[in-house]
């Protein structure tokens, strides 16, 4: 039997007396209060799971004292009970919060039941608050690995997109955190406490996106027997995250582009407009804006889109954060699996800085997964992980058509021979130099700066 302490509150002793040896009887930890005043005097002072309040009392009513209990406790869990005949109040006080109400006379089954099921309920919303705070602890900003410059500037864009309802595009390679930070953005925002949801766009055939975006009505097709909620009416007051919306089919993606204008949709078989009250992130791999010259994406749903870009750079080309993010990763698995596992031998952090993780963060945290299973030591070495990953060392890019050869060179070696000769090959132009090596003005500058290689800018 479920056990757990109620506050009972009734002006009559007769009644407090009665419901105190019920009980009682049954297991529970019973405290007793005579008045509105005393009752919060109680609650203050000991631990109360569950208050049983009397309607009609003087000086302070039922629903007074619960407004007033919630006031100490958001969580206060609380039955009312009433006279027969006075249901208008009882359900007054459900609107102010109880969590059920039960009349006179009381029979004892009855009232054991709904005290179980009030302190039920509120382990559930405890145990729901924890774990929300949880996960918000985990999408936190602060929580992110961003020592780069370049990721750091994510991080900032993000934190102003969690301060507004703009629609947002994340823009990545497959596997750098795109969705991370889409989670993050919602549970730092004003919608934490709504639902999350994504829909990967690429993994549902054509013929269901509509259902599952928009929903239908009982009756629109063959096996409808009833209706059913769209991902953007489940996703109402918090957020839907849009994943690889490059692959969605044009046909949706006019319908989208409706939804992001008028803020309204109509279910499959449906004739009448609902809002929409979820707040849209896209995701992508893809350049929308070749697939736009490609006619496979609407140019007006990418301009709505784009307005608020937050475009995350691969690892190979925020290599501070490698190391960072290793530790992060190997500390989680280590809780997950009990290993004791402090660290990294020197041969792994060589690895780690040296290959070019072509799957980004996702093909690291696999990488350091499977070494933590396979490792017998305290530090995992670098012939714990995957072969793939021990052979796929950095190889430095063409630049101007000439490859470089990287025999004989530790990382900083090939970084700098390469921005010298792409600043050579552009007679010093930063915009030519960093298209040759195919990353930003500001990322150039930075390893510019890094390197101590100084350059009077020619003009573009």
């Amino acid at each position: 039997m479920l056990q757990g302490s109620v506050l009972v509150v009734d002006d009559l002793e007769d009644n407090r007396r009665l419901m105190q040896l019920m009980l009682e009887k049954a297991g529970f930890t019973v405290f007793v209060a005579e008045s509105g005043a005393k009752a919060l005097e109680v609650y203050r002072d000991q631990r109360v799971d569950l208050a049983l309040l009397d309607l009609q009392m003087p000086e302070m009513d039922g629903v007074t004292l619960l407004t007033k209990l919630r006031e100490i406790d958001a969580n206060a869990q609380a039955i009312v009970i009433t006279a027969y005949g006075s249901i208008e109040k009882a359900v007054a006080a459900m609107k102010a919060g109880a969590v059920d109400f039960v009349t006179r006379p009381v029979r004892r089954e009855v009232l054991i039941a709904l005290v179980e099921k009030g302190i039920h309920m509120r382990e559930l919303v405890a145990e729901n608050t924890r774990l929300r705070a949880e996960v918000g602890s985990k999408y936190d900003f602060s929580a992110l690995i961003a020592h780069f410059p370049s990721m750091r500037a994510v991080v900032a864009l993000a934190e102003e997109a969690a301060k507004r309802e703009v629609t947002v595009l994340i823009t990545g390679e497959s596997g750098v955190g795109k969705e991370v930070l889409a989670r993050s953005i919602h549970f730092n925002s004003a919608r934490k406490s709504g639902p999350f949801f994504a829909l990967n766009c690429a993994a549902i055939t054509e013929s269901l996106m509509d259902s599952e975006l928009f929903g239908y009505e009982k009756g629109a097709f063959t096996g409808a027997d009833k209706r059913k909620a769209g991902l953007l009416e489940q996703a109402s007051k918090g957020t839907l995250l849009l994943d690889e919306i490059g692959d969605m089919p044009i046909q949706a993606q006019a319908k989208l582009l409706r939804v992001i204008e008028n803020r309204e949709m109509i279910p499959v078989g449906g004739t009448k407009a609902v809002r929409v009250e979820a707040r849209l992130i896209a995701a992508t791999n893809a350049h929308l804006r070749e697939r736009v010259q490609q006619k496979q994406f609407r140019e007006d749903l990418y301009f709505r889109l784009d307005v608020f870009a937050i475009p995350i750079p691969p690892l190979r080309e925020r290599r501070e954060d490698i190391l960072p993010l290793a530790k992060k990763l190997l500390e989680r698995l280590a809780r997950e699996t009990g290993k004791d596992l402090p660290g990294f031998s020197q041969d792994a952090v060589d690895h780690m800085l040296n290959s070019t993780w072509e799957g980004n963060v996702r093909e690291l945290a696999n990488a350091i997964e499977r070494a933590v299973i396979v490792s017998h030591g305290n530090l995992l070495t670098a012939a714990d992980f995957p072969p793939r990953a021990r052979d796929a060392k950095v190889v430095a890019p063409a630049v101007g058509g000439e490859a470089l050869a990287v025999d004989d060179m530790n990382l900083e070696d090939v970084e700098r021979t390469l921005l010298q000769r792409a600043l050579g090959r552009s007679g010093n132009n930063l915009t030519r130099a960093a298209r040759l090596l195919g990353m930003g003005r500001g990322a150039l500058r930075y390893r510019l700066e890094k390197y101590g290689i100084s350059t009077k800018e020619a003009e573009d």
